[in-house]
């Protein structure tokens, strides 16, 4: 890309500084839990309708969701960009969603004028309650994202980094149901409904000795029984179980499932498992995209550490997207070591880093290379090419 396009991208983002960086502290100063997003969803809607675009609310039945679309004034690709703006219980944005809906908002902006004169149509999905709810997953579902060419986002971290690969991840609640009795005078009578949920405790530790490195089974118990001398007739625990993939998910899954079985066979009782939260596929990072997305960044002068496609431990419903259509997840530098010590995220910390000045200014930069990006997507077709080439072999 030429320095005279660079600049005026550059110039496009600037623009919008002031009133992104307001959008985004007021965001950060006033948190909103997942589905509670009002305020949050209003400051976004009502700036992109400012900026010509096509606003829908209350999208896909989600009352703090939305759709924006921009069209250009010639065909093109589809760009879609990813909002988050839900805060965390305590913390507030101690995740820096504030940081996502600002440069997912502002790159839909920038890339307008470029949409006009290059060709595209670009995108934003105001995606709520990522934290709790996944909306993302549900809106994979109905197909939101399948006519999309590419999805991008950028999530606030403690280094500039290429998209990461988050696991897949099933949760369940697990239930035994067994028969009260007086733990000293008639025992006999009873069924231990707290013996088959430490029975299937066992059993988990011992399954994860047959299991791949990369995955992750852990639980607590939130009904244990009322009394040491009563039976417990009912007990109940919540489980996330986690892999790379979600096909291995699933087999895994399926191994779970009969430990919970045999524990309950074990002791009479019996148990009913059941899906608790939203299950999330793991994030297939489109390495092509990824790459290109890095090297607008550097072009910029913003380095950028590359992750490769190894499986990070942690989840996203950005992952049912990314198996809809080509998608990245960048990770955004927020400034320097906080008091001389690093950050990391649903922290305090991390909470007070993302309102830095520090974290606005590198936010602004990921604006300029996601534009970017979206420049070679409408100008170079091999770019969306290759990117739909490596989608099509994803392993699934």
């Amino acid at each position: 890309m030429d320095k005279q396009l660079i600049e005026r991208v550059s110039a496009a983002a600037e623009a919008l500084r002031a009133e992104l960086t307001e959008m985004s502290r007021t965001i950060h100063d006033n948190p909103e839990l997942g589905g509670q997003e009002f305020l949050a969803q209003r400051l976004q809607v009502d700036l992109l309708r400012k900026y010509g675009f096509e606003v829908e609310e209350n999208y896909c039945d989600f009352p703090t969701a939305y759709r924006a679309v921009y069209k250009g004034k010639k065909p093109g690709p589809k760009i879609a960009m990813l909002a988050e703006y839900d805060a965390l219980p305590k913390l507030g944005h101690g995740c820096g969603h504030n940081l996502i809906a600002m440069m997912s908002v502002g790159s839909g902006i920038a890339m307008r004028e470029f949409a006009d004169e290059f060709g595209a149509e670009i995108y934003v999905y105001g995606t709520p309650a990522e934290e709790t709810a996944g909306t993302k997953v549900e809106m994979s579902k109905r197909g939101v994202f399948k006519d999309m060419d590419v999805a991008m986002m950028a999530h606030p971290a403690n280094e500039n980094s290429s998209s990461i690969n988050s696991m897949a991840i099933f949760c369940r609640r697990f239930e035994f149901f067994g028969r009260a009795a007086h733990a000293a005078s008639a025992p006999e009578q009873g069924l231990n409904a707290l013996d088959a949920m430490i029975n299937f405790f066992n059993l988990i530790n011992a399954l994860r000795q047959q299991t791949k490195d990369d995955a992750r089974i852990h639980g607590v118990i939130q009904n244990g029984g009322e009394a040491p001398n009563i039976i417990p007739d009912y007990t109940s625990a919540l489980f996330y179980i986690r892999s790379s993939k979600t096909a291995q998910l699933e087999k895994l899954m399926e191994r779970v499932e009969e430990c919970a079985k045999g524990a309950a066979l074990g002791t009479g009782t019996t148990v009913k498992i059941t899906p608790d939260e939203v299950d999330f596929k793991d994030t297939c990072s489109n390495m092509y995209l990824n790459e290109l997305a890095c090297r607008q960044m550097e072009l910029l002068g913003v380095p950028m550490r590359r992750l490769g496609d190894t499986p990070h431990m942690g989840s996203s419903d950005l992952g049912d997207v990314s198996y809809e259509c080509p998608s990245i997840q960048l990770n955004s530098w927020m400034g320097p070591p906080l008091r001389g010590k690093n950050y990391y995220g649903h922290t305090v910390e991390f909470e007070e880093m993302a309102c830095t000045q520090s974290a606005y200014d590198n936010a602004m930069n990921f604006i300029k290379g996601f534009v970017m990006t979206a420049i070679e997507l409408m100008t170079d077709p091999s770019h969306l090419a290759a990117i739909w080439e490596e989608f099509a072999r994803m392993e699934r």
